[in-house]
């Protein structure tokens, strides 16, 4: 029986994704491993130089580009594995990460997913598990201003942000960068919602598997180094990003509130949206060349 089902989304970087294989390969301790790639991009020689180092791999091209929520969805309807790691391409599995939460997972049936303790490049913490947005911490973020206030306590308490980590922390969500999902739960809580083309999703899952009576927990010893923004970025992005925040609030948290507090909450987007752009089109005039 395969243990660990894991898929995994590319956008095309060869780099990325072939360090990323090379690091479950390498920490798979003694697990089995079913490895599907959904190819987003169709990069010419890609799957050949996957092929080539990881013959075991499976590679699959998609004919168009399709979300993040789509893609693994793909991986989750033919997935033979005990557990599905959803995995994304622009991350690095360290030693021992894969073993401690399959251990974790076979010793609680009650974890539904269990998250990876995310790391940035440098080795500082990442977001991992966060908690459920409540409408105040929604509000800044669609403001910006967890980043002008980063260590404000309403989206630090969103985000997770502390100075210490227990070994294991259960979670109100689990970040989809290194999400391990118990493949059996599968009927009860469905697949990811395939209309957040990318953002949210991860969130929105987690709400579901908690509606489904199961927990959810982040390992402070199942280690991935996440280089966080390399698989996607750009002005296409943010628009992604509103739309799949639109509707995470539409799905979960318009109807806990009076309909004049949602139109505020939409308004604020809008003009989040809107400032982007201006600034966007402020820096393209200043960049463009004199006549």
């Amino acid at each position: 029986m395969v243990d660990v089902t894991v898929s995994i989304v590319t956008g095309g970087s060869r780099e990325l994704i072939l360090d990323c294989l090379g690091s479950l390969y390498q920490n798979a301790d003694g697990l089995t491993l079913e490895v599907i790639i959904i190819d987003n991009a169709r990069s010419a020689g890609l799957a050949e130089a996957i092929r080539g180092r990881f013959p075991d791999a499976v590679v699959k091209a998609n004919e168009i580009r399709e979300g993040f929520s789509a893609n693994h969805n793909k991986v989750l309807r033919v997935a033979t594995g005990e557990f599905v790691f959803i995995l994304n391409d622009d991350t690095v599995v360290h030693p021992g990460a894969l073993r401690a939460i399959v251990s974790f997972m076979r010793a609680h049936p009650e974890a539904g997913v269990v998250g990876g303790f995310l790391l940035n490049p440098d080795g500082t913490p990442q977001y991992t598990g966060k908690a459920r947005p409540t409408l105040l911490a929604a509000a800044m973020i669609s403001m910006g201003l967890h980043r002008i206030f980063p260590d404000n306590p309403v989206t630090a308490g969103y985000y997770r942000k502390k100075d210490t980590y227990a070994e294991v922390e259960e979670v109100e969500s689990v970040n989809g960068a290194a999400m391990m999902v118990r493949r059996d739960i599968l009927p009860k809580v469905g697949l990811l919602d395939d209309g957040f083309f990318m953002y949210c999703e991860d969130v929105d899952y987690s709400i579901r598997v908690r509606e489904a009576g199961y927990r959810l927990y982040c390992l402070a010893n199942a280690k991935v180094t996440h280089y966080r923004g390399k698989s996607g970025s750009g002005r296409k992005m943010v628009v992604i990003y509103h739309k799949s925040l639109l509707r995470f609030y539409r799905k979960h948290e318009a109807k806990r509130h009076f309909f004049l507090i949602n139109w505020l909450v939409y308004a604020a987007l809008l003009l989040r949206l809107l400032i982007y752009y201006a600034r966007g089109q402020v820096r393209s005039a200043a960049a463009a060349p004199a006549a």
